[in-house]
């Protein structure tokens, strides 16, 4: 078969997502094994601590948050249409803008987080003073972070997926050294390991930077500073610092709510649920991550039709592969989380389950919000989401206030995720006029209900039964892999066109030289 069958930006983006997938694959498993040994180490109290003071001080990144989806455009679109110059003075200035939001985290750590940390948060009396260094370790490391962003931003603006994929592996690797280091050395634990993750951040920070510089024109700083440009990125962000304060408090904000309610033990379980998601989100924010340069680009040189198939496309197949790995891990987590870890914490697995349902509705949007990004108009998209997801936290708070159960934060992020899938279409058309409310249901929306609908079932009948913790880990891997199988058939049958199906066939014959 031809190559021409697939367009060359859909060869690079699977090329790019190739890369991106043995990446996570490899990170995955050494990531899942590092969880492991910081539980053991750390214990589940200190384990508990750590994910909430850290969690805490993540939630004041929602400013670079903001920030990250507009460099991420700005440069994309500058190696599209700019000049050399004119790329340099765009990094410099995102770059500029960064630093001074590292600093207002920074004050803004040391004097609401202080004050959160001494008044609001339940920590062991204790460990109260390890606690305080490891929140300074994690505002430095965060300041790193946030410095890093245009240059991670440029990598992947030119998509050099293989590079992100290096650098990566040897990150987790380094992480997994120093946590082995740390299970044989050192009295005071948790304090050395927030110092340990702080150094990893700082070598592979410049490890990304050396090579930007190195090899990005664009990566070359200037001393530059324009007006009109610092209003274009803000006017672009202003209205993500909504959108991201409630996706922040939706997340770090309940793990406040939870330890303040409950305690360090049941933040320990959902440390543990994070960890879950965090080693399957990857396989479709990967798949993502290779799909919006394309979008970005295609939709800034006027190429309508490649940007809308693209986006149906990418949505689509972003929420499939996010089912693929979701729907075996529902069936299959008592059992692997009694293998994975020397102690379970409670409410672990019911927390892991729920987060991954969540994780797989929010996901069902696609790429909605980058083609509002490609736009350039956020306002109201950002505007109508963000005040929808500030409901939860309040209405969580309540539901904790009269005694409600602590997994009931969950049901209500499923709740008003569902709610949010419509309001984000309707916002897209009200950016875009030219776009299709009925296309995107029906092309994307409506296949993906019908596909979820059978292994959703399957794997919740089977976790909510409990057959797989009275099974030996062999039978229980035969129901995950059952639960597989189901999942591939659905979506093969049931969500995937014609057309589809032999795009996904010709792909396959091309990269696997089948004749």
């Amino acid at each position: 078969m031809s190559n021409n069958i697939l367009s060359r930006k859909d060869q690079t983006i699977a090329k790019n997502t190739v890369f991106l997938y043995f990446r996570q694959i490899l990170t995955m498993l050494v990531a899942l094994y590092t969880s492991r040994v910081v539980l053991d180490v750390l214990g589940i109290d200190d384990y508990g601590v750590y994910s909430v003071v850290g969690g805490m001080v993540t939630m004041f990144a929602f400013l670079n948050t903001s920030l990250s989806q507009a460099t991420q455009r700005f440069i994309a679109f500058g190696l599209e249409k700019d000049t050399v110059l004119q790329q340099k003075q765009t990094f410099s200035m995102l770059l500029n803008v960064h630093l001074i939001i590292s600093i207002i985290v920074f004050i803004l750590c040391e004097t609401i987080g202080l004050w959160l940390f001494y008044n609001k948060l339940v920590i062991p009396i204790d460990r109260i003073q390890s606690a305080f260094w490891v929140m300074q370790c994690s505002i430095f490391t965060l300041m790193v972070s946030i410095t890093q962003v245009p240059y991670n931003a440029s990598i992947f603006a030119h998509e050099r997926m293989n590079v992100y994929t290096y650098i990566s592996i040897f990150e987790v690797i380094l992480k997994l050294i120093l946590v082995l280091i740390l299970k044989f050395f050192f009295e005071d634990k948790l304090v050395t390991y927030a110092i340990l993750l702080m150094c990893a951040q700082i070598i592979v920070a410049t490890i990304y930077r050396i090579y930007c510089i190195r090899k990005f024109n664009n990566c070359h700083y200037l001393f530059y500073w324009s007006k009109d440009l610092f209003k274009q990125v803000f006017s672009f962000s202003s209205w993500s610092i909504l959108g991201n304060l409630a996706y922040t408090l939706n997340t770090q904000g309940m793990n406040i709510l939870i330890n303040i309610f409950f305690g360090p033990i049941y933040n320990a379980a959902k440390g543990i649920a994070n960890s879950v998601e965090a080693a399957i989100n990857p396989f479709v924010t990967n798949f993502l991550s290779a799909v919006i340069p394309p979008i970005i680009k295609t939709f800034s040189v006027g190429d309508m039709s490649s940007c809308m198939r693209l986006h149906y496309k990418s949505s689509k197949f972003g929420f499939y592969l996010y089912m693929v790995m979701a729907m075996p891990l529902i069936s299959i987590i008592d059992p692997l989380l009694s293998i994975w870890l020397v102690e379970v914490p409670a409410y672990a697995s019911l927390f892991s389950v729920l987060s991954i349902i969540y994780i797989q509705i929010t996901t069902m949007g696609g790429t909605l919000q980058n083609i509002v990004q490609a736009v350039g108009n956020v306002k109201f998209f950002q505007l109508s989401n963000g005040v929808l997801k500030l409901f939860p936290i309040a209405i969580v708070y309540f539901l904790f206030k009269i005694g409600s159960p602590v997994e009931s934060y969950l049901y209500v992020l499923i709740i008003i995720s569902i709610i949010s899938i419509f309001i984000q279409i309707i916002a897209v058309k009200k950016t875009l006029p030219e776009y299709s409310i009925k296309k995107f249901i029906t092309i994307v929306i409506m296949p993906e209900i019908i596909a979820f609908i059978i292994p959703c079932i399957v794997s919740l009948s089977i976790y909510f039964s409990r057959v797989t913790v009275l099974l030996s880990f062999f039978l229980s891997l035969c129901c995950a892999i059952l639960v597989f199988i189901i999942t591939l058939l659905s979506i093969w049958f049931l969500g995937l066109t014609k057309s589809e199906k032999l795009w996904l066939k010709n792909f396959i014959y091309i990269k696997f030289n089948i004749k």
